[in-house]
C-alpha cells in the first residue's frame, strides 16, 4: 500500500473478471482474493531497537498461526469477521480503516522468540479512498457483454448494500426541509427524517453503518437560553458576537433575550444548529456534534470550535489578500506624475526637468502603495460593537468593579484605548501622499531650494533698491 502496486493488482483482477465474465458467486470468495492482494507495509522494531519493514497481505496477517511470520499480531484478529465476512464492500473498507487506525501508533506484540517487539503501519491511507471508490463503482458499472449491472443488480451478489430509497414511497418525494428538525436546504431528507443522497436515494450512514438524522430539533435554539442567569446569557452573547452575530442589527440588550424578536441570538443559534446538523451528515468523520453532552450548547460545542477555526483561517486569508491587492495598485501615469511634481516644485520655487519626473515617478508610486496598504490596515483595525462586547465584563455587588453599587446584572466595557490595546489594534493614521512627497522633496532638493531662495532674495533686494533709487531721484 506504500505505492500503486496494490491498486494495480486489484485493478488487474477486476479487469480479468470483466474479460472472462466469471464473477465469484459468493461475495466472501471475492473478498478472500482481495485480502490476498491487499498488502500492508509494517514497520517492526525488535527488542534491541533494530527496525525492519515488511509487507504482509491481509490473508497472511489473519493466518491461523501468525507466529510463523516471526511475530504475533493478536490485535489483527479483532477484525477477522469484518475482513473475511463483511456485509458488503463498504463494510470491508470501513473495517480496513478501523484496523489501520488501531495500528498507526506502535503496538507491542510478542515475537516467536518470546521477545517484546512493536509494530505499526506506514500505509498510505489516501490509497484506500481510491480503492474504495474505484472498486465500489466497478460492482455496478455495465460492461459490453452485460449493460444491466446497477446498484440493484451488481456483478457480485451482496457486494453493494441493497438500495434503501429515501423518497416517500407513495409520491417519490425528496425533502429539503424538515418541520421537526433544523435542516436544509443543503441536505436531502426522507419522510423519516433520515439524510439521503438525492440522486440515488441511498441513506447516508455513520462509521457504524447507522442511518444519519439531524440532531437539533426545531425550537432547540430558544431552549439554549431557558433558565440561565443574565451573566450566563451574556457569556453566550459574547461568543455569538465572535462567531459573526451582528448585534447592531437588532435591539441588543446585554444579558437579556427577547424570545419574540427576529434576527437576534435565537435565530443565529438556529442557523448554527442547522449548519451543524447538515455538516455532521456531510462529514461524519469530524464528529461535529457531541450527542452525549448534557446541554444543548455542549452538544453544539464541537461545531462552534470547528467554525471558529474555519473562520480564523478565512479571515487571515482575506486580510492577506486585501494587503496584496493594496500593494498592487496601478502605478501613476506620466501626466499624473507631472502634475504633482510641477505643483510641489512650484511651491519651492523650482522648475522640474525630465530627470525630476523620472526620479519622482517611482517615489510617488511607492507612496501611493504605502497609503493603500495603510488604509487596508486601518480597515482591519476598526473596532466594532461586537469587539467591545467581546471584551466587556459582567459584574455584581461583590466584584467591586468600578464605582457601582447595583446588585443585579451589569457590564463594564473598556475604553477605546484599552480595547485597542487588548485587541492588538493600534490607532493608525492615514498616509498623506502629497505631504510625504513634499518632505522627501525638501530633503532631496535642499540645495536647489536654498539656491532658489537665495536668488529670489537677491532679486527682491535688487527690486527694493531699484524702487528706493527711483523714489530718491524723483524727490531730488
Amino acid at each position: 500500500m506504500s505505492d500503486n502496486r496494490v491498486k494495480q493488482d486489484i485493478k488487474n483482477y477486476l479487469d480479468e473478471l470483466d474479460k472472462n465474465q466469471s464473477y465469484p458467486a459468493d461475495f466472501d470468495v471475492f473478498i478472500a482474493e482481495i485480502n490476498r492482494l491487499f498488502t500492508i507495509p509494517l514497520e517492526v522494531t525488535k527488542a534491541d531497537g533494530e527496525k525492519m519493514l515488511v509487507n504482509k497481505s491481509i490473508s497472511e496477517l489473519l493466518s491461523s498461526d501468525t507466529n510463523t511470520l516471526g511475530f504475533d499480531f493478536d490485535i489483527i484478529g479483532n477484525y477477522r469477521t469484518g475482513l473475511t465476512e463483511p456485509a458488503d464492500w463498504e463494510s470491508w473498507i470501513n473495517t480496513v480503516n478501523l484496523m489501520l487506525d488501531d495500528i498507526t501508533e506502535p503496538t507491542e506484540t510478542l515475537s516467536s522468540g518470546r521477545e517484546n517487539w512493536t509494530f505499526r503501519t506506514v500505509a498510505q491511507r489516501d490509497s484506500i479512498d481510491s480503492i474504495r471508490d474505484n472498486t465500489g463503482n466497478w460492482f455496478t458499472t455495465p460492461t459490453e457483454n452485460n449493460p444491466t449491472y446497477s446498484a440493484d443488480s451488481p456483478k457480485i451478489a451482496n457486494a453493494v448494500a441493497v438500495p434503501i430509497r429515501g423518497q416517500d414511497q407513495a409520491t417519490g418525494d425528496v425533502y429539503f426541509k424538515s418541520y421537526e428538525f433544523y435542516s436544509g436546504p443543503n441536505m436531502a431528507l426522507d419522510g423519516n427524517n433520515n439524510y439521503i443522497d438525492p440522486e440515488t436515494g441511498l441513506l447516508k450512514k455513520d462509521a457504524q453503518g447507522n442511518p444519519m438524522s439531524p440532531v437539533f430539533r426545531a425550537g432547540a435554539a430558544s431552549e439554549v437560553f431557558e433558565g440561565l442567569s443574565q451573566e450566563a446569557i451574556f457569556e453566550i452573547q459574547q461568543e455569538l458576537a465572535g462567531l459573526g452575530l451582528d448585534i447592531g442589527s437588532y435591539n441588543f440588550v446585554p444579558g437579556v433575550i427577547d424570545f419574540t424578536a427576529k434576527g437576534n441570538e435565537i435565530d443565529f443559534i438556529a442557523q448554527l444548529m442547522t449548519q451543524a446538523n447538515d455538516a455532521n451528515a456531510m462529514f461524519p468523520q469530524l464528529n461535529l456534534i457531541d450527542k452525549t453532552a448534557p446541554t444543548l450548547l455542549g452538544q453544539l460545542r464541537p461545531y462552534l470550535e470547528y467554525k471558529k477555526g474555519v473562520d480564523a483561517k478565512t479571515n487571515a486569508f482575506l486580510q492577506d489578500l486585501q494587503g496584496k491587492f493594496a500593494g498592487e495598485i496601478v502605478p501613476p501615469s506620466e501626466s499624473e506624475v507631472k502634475g504633482v511634481v510641477d505643483a510641489l516644485f512650484a511651491e519651492r520655487g523650482l522648475y522640474a526637468t525630465s530627470k525630476d519626473y523620472a526620479k519622482y515617478s517611482t517615489i510617488f508610486g511607492n507612496l501611493q502603495k504605502q497609503a493603500a496598504e495603510r488604509e487596508a490596515e486601518i480597515e482591519d483595525n476598526r473596532i466594532s460593537l461586537g469587539d467591545v462586547i467581546g471584551l466587556a465584563k459582567s459584574y455584581d455587588s461583590t466584584t467591586n468593579i468600578g464605582p457601582y453599587t447595583y446588585g443585579g446584572f451589569g457590564i463594564v466595557t473598556p475604553t477605546a484605548e484599552e480595547a485597542r490595546q487588548q485587541l492588538g489594534k493600534p490607532l493608525l493614521q492615514s498616509i498623506d501622499v502629497m505631504s510625504e512627497l513634499g518632505k522627501i522633496m525638501d530633503d532631496l532638493e535642499s540645495g536647489r531650494i536654498d539656491a532658489s531662495n537665495e536668488i529670489a532674495g537677491r532679486a527682491a533686494a535688487a527690486q527694493q533698491f531699484k524702487s528706493n533709487f527711483m523714489q530718491f531721484e524723483e524727490n531730488f
